[in-house]
């Protein structure tokens, strides 16, 4: 539409309309560029700000996990207890919940070889019969932020 009034007020003057016609190409052009760039920086704060939210709430999981299993080790049999650890559980449960709207996944790598890029190790284990680098058990699970490792697993691994 642009370029059809151009041409209308410009008709019988090639020579400007063609200049006008490049100035504004190349500016479009320049244009679209600015807004692509600024879409991706949008795109990656947007990224950034929902990561550093998932490591506070991955952090969250992690703590009541440590606590359940501190819970273990108390006399569970006093009521306020009982009803601590039940709220307890449910925090868990909507924590989960909202890990998963944010895209975030548990990794837990058992009976699988020990990848560098993928686990941590927290410890090594003797194991008769099997091969080196295998890994026998996790103690610290890994997380996934839309399919991209953010925290590795700690596993134990046979020597």
């Amino acid at each position: 539409m642009v370029f059809e009034k151009l041409k209308e007020m410009f008709s019988g003057v090639d020579e400007k309309y063609e200049v006008l016609y490049y100035k504004y190409s190349k500016l479009k052009l320049e244009n679209d560029k600015l807004k692509e760039n600024y879409e991706m920086k949008l795109k990656d704060l947007k990224y950034n700000q929902d990561l550093k939210f998932v490591k506070y709430l991955i952090e969250t999981y992690e703590n009541i996990e440590s606590a359940k299993e501190m819970s273990f080790k108390v006399d569970a049999t006093n009521p306020e207890i009982q009803k601590l650890l039940m709220e307890i559980n449910k925090v868990e449960k909507e924590l989960k919940k909202v890990l998963k709207e944010f895209f975030v996944e548990e990794v837990v790598p058992e009976e699988r070889m020990f990848d560098p890029d993928l686990h941590e190790i927290a410890t090594y284990s003797e194991a008769k019969g099997m091969k080196k680098g295998i890994i026998l058990k996790t103690t610290r699970k890994g997380f996934k932020f839309k399919s991209k490792l953010i925290k590795k697993p700690k596993v134990v691994v046979t020597r």
